[in-house]
């Protein structure tokens, strides 16, 4: 590590040489880990990221769909009863509310569905990136302990 600052390493004669060996040994592990170190970090929040934006979208479809559910089954129950009553233009303005939850339904799983692969796509290129920065500094590590 030394060497790679350009920096002459300190004298150790006076150490036990089987120490001084264990404590280099020990630096260059250290180092030659680093990279692995770094990416975690990272690498967790863009996991994260994407568990959380899936759990929201599963949560906004559970809560539109029983908003609908119960939407439904309000004017089902309006609906049934216009009938007995022949009541028709009520049951069938009854029957197009039904139709329009089975419209907010769709479009909710759409919305979930979206945003799951929106997240997935973003959580992809985020990770390349990181690799990417990953693999540029362990060819500058790489290259400087080349020029030691």
């Amino acid at each position: 590590m030394l060497a790679q600052g350009g920096g002459a390493p300190p004298a150790s004669s006076a150490l036990n040489p089987k120490i001084v060996q264990a404590v280099q040994l020990g630096n260059a592990e250290t180092a030659a880990y680093a990279p692995s170190q770094i990416a975690t970090g990272p690498d967790m929040m863009v996991s994260q990221a994407a568990g959380l934006v899936a759990q929201s979208a599963a949560a906004y479809f559970d809560g539109v769909s029983k908003l609908a559910l119960a939407s439904q089954g309000v004017l089902l129950k309006d609906m049934t009863e216009s009938l007995v009553n022949q009541q028709i233009e009520k049951a069938a303005e009854d029957a197009l509310g039904v139709l329009a939850t089975d419209v907010m339904m769709g479009a909710a799983a759409a919305v979930a569905a979206a945003a799951g692969a929106m997240e997935a796509e973003s959580a992809s290129f985020a990770i390349d990136r990181i690799d990417q920065s990953i693999a540029r500094y362990s060819d500058l590590l790489s290259r400087r302990s080349g020029k030691g």
